[in-house]
This record gives structure tokens, sequence and C-alpha cells, in this order.
């Protein structure tokens, strides 16, 4: 392709992206669905490849929205994922840039051990706050994990009108048939299972209760959370009957019946907008937290699909998720391969609701980029992750196709091409130094020095 034509491509695309955007602004305020699963691998819903995982409804919301190939959390373990995707500031400037602290934070205990866990602080404004106080009514259902044993950031002090879930701080509350569950500030017994017993399941009742809240007639538009269990570890099933007859171990058939089971609580929450004649004005988002995780311990099953690497690695199998956005009926069925990751969700979720905010965010509106696919420009941003071994720090940057890892302090480098290599198999960095220099210096860059991750 010549230059004149490129040119001609890019200003058609363009100006496709302008009326696609101006016919987004049209539904004022939609409302705005985000559905987020804990350690879903990016090779687990049949739309990124699966052979053996059921996930009809989220490969049929892939079919009627933009399925993003190339889309990442913002950290590969959950609590900074979850801090970049609400503050919109990636790893090397967040306040949470781990599930557990080197110093300072809050001290608590998990499994009866003492440790330290971050929060966000009473500066930190997260999307929901500003949605919140530009006319939109808030809520969270189930996991929140930014809140450590921090009480001044309970979900409803951090920008959520009603928050129904659990808790880190009550160990009852978190796991795949709690004992224990928050409305609001309040716990309440779950009599279902009470003294161990499995009788109501988490991912059925973060479905209930997100339905109970669509299905409220509602006099403002309103943002929901949802964010399920599923498929995190112990690997608790309601009930493995779609996979008995396969030859599957029996972890791989607990871990596929959660992916199912969660596939199922979404179909329900889409079809219940469907219902209600409201699917036109809500976005819908779906996305995993971070990668598929070994704790999982499969056999069969590959959590990752083609990618190297599990949770709490910055190689792609720890980052890289699925991620599907439904937007009115002009997202049908297309496929995004623009590299993406939470902060551009946090800017995407404020353009969605018409919000000029202008506070500082390490994103950029994928808004664009979901009526025009493949139309924004993917060499001239950043992306990048850090996260903190026992010693010292590990870095990541992807710009354009090229990704550099930084894999700790003594380590050498690595540089991959991932479109020729999105396995990470071959290091280029002896045959490309021009951009590891380049790359390296942004790394630097990109890092802001934390009290609570100090770098020795």
């Amino acid at each position: 392709m010549d230059t004149i034509t490129k040119l001609i491509k890019c200003f058609f695309l363009a100006i496709f992206a302008c009326i696609f955007y101006v016919q987004a602004q049209e539904i004022t305020k939609p409302n705005i669905i985000l559905i987020v699963a804990d350690d879903l691998g990016y090779g687990d819903l049949g739309s990124y490849g699966s052979q053996i995982i059921k996930t009809p409804h989220l490969d049929r919301l892939a079919a009627q929205g933009v399925r993003f190939t190339d889309a990442y959390a913002g950290a590969s373990v959950c609590s900074p994922s979850r801090g970049t995707l609400l503050t919109g500031k990636h790893t090397g400037h967040a306040r949470i840039r781990g599930n557990m602290t080197r110093q300072g934070g809050v001290e608590g205990f998990k499994d009866g051990v003492p440790v330290r866990r971050p929060s966000l602080l009473d500066t930190d404004t997260t999307v929901a706050q500003i949605l919140q106080e530009h006319g939109y009514r808030t809520f969270l259902v189930n996991k929140w994990h930014v809140e450590g044993f921090n009480e001044s950031a309970h979900p409803q002090r951090k920008g959520f009108d009603e928050f129904v879930g659990w808790l880190v701080k009550e160990p009852k509350s978190h796991n795949h048939y709690p004992e224990i569950r928050f409305k609001g500030y309040e716990p309440y017994v779950v009599e279902e299972n009470k003294t161990g017993k499995h009788g109501k399941h988490a991912t059925d009742m973060t479905t209930e209760e997100a339905i109970a809240i669509i299905k409220r007639k509602q006099d403002q538009p309103f943002f929901l959370m949802i964010t399920y269990n599923a498929p995190h570890v112990p690997l608790h099933a309601k009930s493995t009957a779609l996979y008995d007859s396969l030859h599957l171990s029996a972890q791989d058939k607990s871990y596929a019946a959660l992916v199912s089971h969660l596939d199922e609580g979404v179909g329900s929450i889409v079809q219940t907008i469907e219902d209600l004649g409201i699917a036109e004005e809500t976005v819908v988002i779906f996305v995993s937290d971070n990668g598929g995780s070994r704790e999982a311990q499969l056999q069969q099953i590959v959590q990752n699909g083609p990618l190297r690497g599990m949770k709490a690695d910055l190689y792609e199998g720890g980052i890289r998720v699925p991620l599907i956005v439904k937007y009115g009926a002009v997202t049908t069925g297309k496929t995004s391969t623009f590299p993406a990751y939470f902060p551009d969700l946090y800017a995407t979720l404020l353009d969605i609701g018409g919000v000029q905010d202008g506070r500082e965010t390490d994103g950029t509106s994928l808004l664009p980029e979901l009526f025009t696919p493949n139309s924004q420009n993917r060499e001239g941003r950043f992306l990048y992750w850090e996260q903190y071994p026992k010693k010292g720090i590990q870095q990541a940057v992807r710009w354009g196709d090229w990704k550099l890892i930084r894999p700790g302090d003594d380590a050498p480098v690595e540089l991959y091409n991932l479109r020729a290599d999105i396995g990470e198999t071959t290091n280029l960095s002896e045959k490309h130094p021009d951009i590891v220099d380049k790359l390296q210096a942004f790394l630097q860059q990109a890092h802001v020095p934390s009290d609570w991750w100090p770098v020795e």
C-alpha cells in the first residue's frame, strides 16, 4: 500500500470514527455495566479460542460487540490491577502496586498470619466518585479488594451509593460459599452456608444481587460494577455436570464449571437488560482482572491459550486478558487489535458518561475505537506495568508491537515483537539495541517511587 493510499484510508477512518462518536454521544449518559472476572485466562472463552470450556453467553456478547485481542489488565495480580482501573493510573504512578506492602499500609491477618495490605486513601479519586458527581447512581456487587484493612476505603466512601458483597477484613466473606456477606457497612449471615455448608454459591448471589439493582426503576443513569469471584481458587464449583462426561481431571472439570457458571450469570444479566428494553442505552463491558493462575493446577485446560506465563508474571499470560465491549448496534461483530489496558477503561467510562473531568490519567478513551476499531494510533503510546518480588522491582512496557521486560534488577532485559511472537519465545534485545534503549528510558520515566514499595 503506497503512502497516498494509506493517507486516504486514514482520512476516511477518522471521518467514520467521528460520525460514530457523535452517534454515541446522542445517547445521553447511558447506563454502564462493568463485569470483572477473577483470574480468568486469556484463552478460557470460546470467543478467545477455548475448545473445552462452554461460554455461549459471553461468545454471544463478543459477537454483538467489540472483542479486543490485545487488551491488558492493569497488573498481574488483583489489588493493583483493580486500583489502576478505578483511578486511571498505571502501577508506576498508582497508590496500590501489590496485594501486600513492603512497609506501611495497615496490618491485619491472612490465614492467621500478620500481613500489611495497601488501600486507596482519601486523596485517591475513583471513577465511581466522578460518575457519582456527574449524575450517576453507582453500585458495586461482590468483590472490592482495594480497601485492605482500612475502613476509610470502604466502597461507599469511594464513590458507590450502594455495596453488597465481601470485604478483606472478614475471611468468612470471601470464598465461593461465604458464610458472611456485607450489605453496605453491615455484615449478615448467609444461612445456607453456615458451618461450612455449600448451600448458596457466590456466583448466584452476585448475579441475583446485580439483577435486583438493574430491575429497580432508576430515575437517573446507573453505573453498576459486578466483580465475580470466579474462577479464582479454591475451585468450588456449584456443579460439574456439564463436564462429567469428558476425560478431564477433577480440577479441570471444576475450573471449567466455574467459568461456565460465570458465563450463565453474565447471560442472565444481559437478558435482564434486554427484557427491560434498556439494552440500547446500556454499555456492557466484560474483562478479567489478570491472567489465569498456576494455583488452579490444571492438566488439560490451557488457561492463557498461546501466551507465556501466568498470573503474577509480566509475560503476556499474566496480564493479557479478554475484553468485550457492547455499546448499541453499531459495535456488532467487530474486532480490535488496539493495545488497551485498565487505565484506558477508566478514561473510557468517563467518556461514555460525558464527563470532561480534567484529572490526570495514564489512559486514553477507547470510545472512538469501539465504533471504528483499529483507527487509533497505536505506535505513539506506551503501556506500562511494574510489580514487586521479594527484592527489587520488575517492569514491562508495550510500545506498538514491541514489548520490553525487565525481569529483575540483575537480570538482562528481554525484548519481544508480539505481532510476530505472541508466545514471547524469541528475545530480540541484542538485535534491536536502539529499541531497547528507547524502552529502557521509558521504564525509568514511568516509575515514581512509592513509600509502601521502596526499591532496595
